[in-house]
């Protein structure tokens, strides 16, 4: 009736919105694909990075970049690279955004980034790039990969706190939106925010918590397309507690919650790292560590408390990371108060995505008693080392 409706009236439902039965579905293009990748740029000079790209007939597939970065300049690899390996290592010519797309002609499909001249790295990526790849026989074209351009500690998204908070907020708790930020120095933790348990809103069965806090990621740094290169990749956080009976917690202790809106026809997903399975904390200050990838514990909310969580799949992750709208880390993990302080690291992503896809960042958390996050913030990370407080 729905649908006889919308004919009628002249029109029919827009693709993928309010099509809750699906009549009409998007399609995607699942071969050829492209890879999402990352590849960390130094300050001061030029970076090649290597794109993927996979046909499942093993026919010949182009490359075509389709978008610039916002900062820096992308050229092709030069002659005596592709033949020798030396410098100079890009094309005397700029690729130019009136080229795109822009059909890539080394044989390798590289592409060389030069970043902007004179400044310190950035404390996440420095920009982005989308490709496509086409399958020459019948001219399909893929849909679109990131190229990440981190940092060259692998970071896709960071939060040092070297100036403030970050925009980094509080939820849960009555009055606080906003950590304390501290400019010094406490053990591990160097420029960190903190927070503190307001409200002990308590369930007199179980004795936990009803109303928890958390630390929250701001959308400008970390909710961003490029991270579906840290599929692969961890998140990265230091954190410490300055007060709290961590004898007595919480239930359940969901760690890190990792969530896309539009994931799901719509509907939302939320994939949970919990305080378990090695992950659990004792409110000692301690690195945390979470590889962002399937066989890592992270879990799916069902989002409906009739049904059990269930282990999260490589896609069900991928997507999440790739359409991210929430970052969160657990302040809250005492039935009374506590206090929690977070740094983050830096994010890092893998250098080649088994999915097309995105995220990165590290380091967190506190509440009425009270707690900080360090300057270190990370989200994801590739399997590499990095400073703390970035998303590789």
């Amino acid at each position: 009736r729905l649908l006889l409706a919308a004919l009628l009236g002249g029109a029919l439902p827009s693709p993928g919105r309010a099509d809750i039965d699906n009549v009409f579905p998007i399609n995607y293009v699942n071969n050829p694909v492209a890879r999402h990748v990352a590849c960390a740029v130094p300050a001061g000079a030029a970076a090649v990075c290597t794109l993927a790209g996979f046909d499942n007939q093993s026919r010949v597939v182009e490359f075509l970049v389709t978008s610039m970065p916002a900062t820096g300049t992308l050229y092709e690899t030069s002659q005596n690279f592709r033949t020798y390996g030396t410098d100079p290592k890009y094309a005397p010519t700029p690729i130019q955004a009136h080229e795109l797309p822009y059909r890539i002609s080394d044989a390798l499909h590289r592409i060389v980034y030069v970043p902007p001249s004179d400044i310190f790295p950035p404390e996440g990526r420095w920009g982005a790039v989308t490709y496509v790849v086409q399958e020459g026989e019948t001219g399909l074209m893929s849909m679109p990969a990131q190229v990440a351009l981190s940092s060259p500690s692998h970071a896709i998204a960071a939060s040092t706190f070297i100036g403030g908070a970050d925009a980094w907020t509080i939820s849960g708790n009555i009055h606080s939106v906003t950590p304390t930020w501290q400019a010094f120095g406490w053990g591990l933790l160097n420029r960190y925010i903190y927070s503190a348990d307001e409200v002990q809103y308590l369930d007199m069965e179980t004795g936990a918590d009803k109303s928890k806090w958390y630390f929250e990621a701001p959308p400008g740094k970390f909710y961003l397309p490029e991270m579906a290169a840290a599929y692969g990749g961890t998140i990265k956080f230091t954190i410490a507690s300055t007060y709290g009976d961590f004898e007595h917690l919480n239930t359940p202790l969901d760690f890190i919650t990792l969530e896309c809106a539009s994931c799901n026809s719509g509907r939302g997903m939320r994939i949970v790292r919990f305080a378990n399975n090695g992950l659990e904390w004792d409110g000692r200050e301690r690195i945390v560590e979470v590889p962002i990838a399937v066989g890592h514990f992270w879990q799916r909310d069902p989002m409906n408390t009739a049904l059990p969580f269930t282990d999260a799949t490589d896609c069900e992750i991928a997507a999440v990371i790739a359409g991210l709208t929430r970052v969160r880390i657990l302040g809250d993990f005492c039935k009374a108060g506590e206090g929690v302080a977070m740094m983050t690291s830096p994010s890092q992503a893998a250098t080649r995505s088994p999915f097309s896809r995105w995220l990165a960042s590290k380091d967190a958390p506190a509440r009425t008693t009270s707690g900080s996050l360090g300057s270190r913030a990370a989200v994801a990370r590739p399997t590499r080392t990095t400073r703390s407080n970035e998303l590789r």
